[in-house]
């Protein structure tokens, strides 16, 4: 008998509406509570295996007494999960698409070293469906990637960092569908030879080795970091030859040693990481800006500048930016030279809409000098009441 429509259910001898609803849900948890510690092995989403429980364990004086079983546990409980997950695919693991590898020591509590990539590729292990492959602190040899990166035809972005182990990356077949390619700071690194037509962006730091990265039309985005970029200056490389139609150049040079380049129409972002120990004037950066007519976006990451303030000379307009929309200093310190480039900006850039003036130290954003950030800050105040109308200021 119904009793939300009482009388209505006398005579019809059924269920109302609302005593289905009822019954629907009851039946539905029993199902729920059935299978729901189930379904997950069918998921064709990412498997993400968060070791934070683990980083809290290592913490008790069990796990210190033991080294190694709480990572014996997690590479156990992840064979497990494996071995219980039954969908075709998945975009984290097995029939993997997106396979990420990071033992940056920074992010572990105990450092137990590098994890080495086996020699052997396990059977079972499709690769057909690798298309974005990240190892970080993770030791492989060139056999081994190359073979991964051979068998891997949908292969788009390839990312290795810090692998004393790679001595050749030299796939035996054209990766006819990689796009994106960054290979940081592996020492012992000697060549690169790809043939990668479709390549878009290539980010390399490191030393000196030999490239050869094939035709690539596409190529609209490079990053050369570290002494490899001296020659990158020179047009030595051969990545050089591409300078016409790259689109973003991130750079990292020295005051003394900077570079010159023929005219860069195609030019839309140039990031310039500068050493400025000892400099004496940082204005040849923005001599730089002569080369890219329609450039955009201007940023400069100082490293090592002083805070001391002097006498600031005025400047005339010199080299004006037509196209200049955006200046971003990343490390400045509110010093005579970050001050005064600043200023030659301002003087030279006509369509200036936007500056971003960030205090903390490059690649240590974590770190933070109090005392000189707040005269950062209140030098970059200063800069802000000499702005022209439409120009804004965001600081960090």
């Amino acid at each position: 008998m119904c009793l939300h429509c009482h009388a209505q259910c006398e005579e019809t001898n059924s269920f109302c509406g609302m005593d289905r609803l009822i019954e629907r849900s009851r039946r539905t948890s029993v199902l729920s509570r059935r299978y729901r510690g189930h379904l997950w092995k069918f998921a064709s989403s990412s498997l993400d295996f968060d070791d934070s429980s683990l980083q809290y364990l290592r913490k008790k004086s069990f796990f210190k007494t033991l080294p190694g079983i709480d990572r014996d546990r997690y590479v156990g409980w992840v064979n497990h999960v494996l071995r219980l997950h039954q969908a075709h695919t998945t975009d984290g693991f097995k029939n993997v698409k997106r396979l990420s590898l990071d033992f940056n020591p920074i992010f572990q509590k105990v450092y137990r070293g590098y994890y080495t990539l086996p020699t052997q590729i396990p059977h079972g292990y499709s690769l057909d469906s690798l298309t974005n492959l990240c190892l970080s602190y993770v030791e492989v040899i060139g056999e081994v990637l190359n073979y991964i990166l051979s068998n891997c035809p949908c292969i788009e972005a390839l990312h290795v960092e810090s692998s004393a182990s790679l001595v050749n990356l030299k796939p035996s077949r054209p990766l006819l569908k990689l796009k994106h390619l960054e290979i940081l700071r592996c020492v012992f690194l000697k060549e690169i030879e790809i043939s990668a037509v479709n390549l878009v962006s290539f980010k390399y730091f490191g030393l000196k080795i030999r490239l050869h990265l094939g035709d690539v039309p596409s190529l609209v985005d490079v990053s050369v970091e570290g002494l490899y970029a001296s020659y990158f200056v020179q047009k030595c490389c051969p990545i050089s030859s591409y300078l016409s139609q790259l689109q973003t150049i991130v750079l990292d040079v020295y005051v003394e040693r900077f570079p010159k380049f023929p005219e860069l129409r195609n030019l839309r972002q140039l990031t310039l990481i500068v050493s400025s120990y000892l400099a004496s004037s940082l204005l040849c950066c923005t001599s730089m800006l002569k080369a890219p007519p329609f450039l955009h976006k201007f940023t400069l990451e100082l490293i090592g500048l002083d805070n001391a303030l002097g006498t600031i000379k005025e400047k005339k307009a010199k080299y004006p930016h037509q196209c200049l929309k955006m200046l971003e200093l990343i490390g400045f310190v509110g010093g005579t030279l970050d001050m005064e480039l600043v200023l030659d900006v301002l003087i030279n850039a006509l369509s200036l809409e936007a500056i971003i003036i960030d205090t903390r130290i490059p690649f240590r954003k974590h770190i933070s000098d109090l005392k000189k950030k707040l005269t950062a800050i209140a030098r970059a105040r200063q800069l802000e009441t000499t702005l022209l109308p439409g120009i804004k200021m965001v600081i960090v």
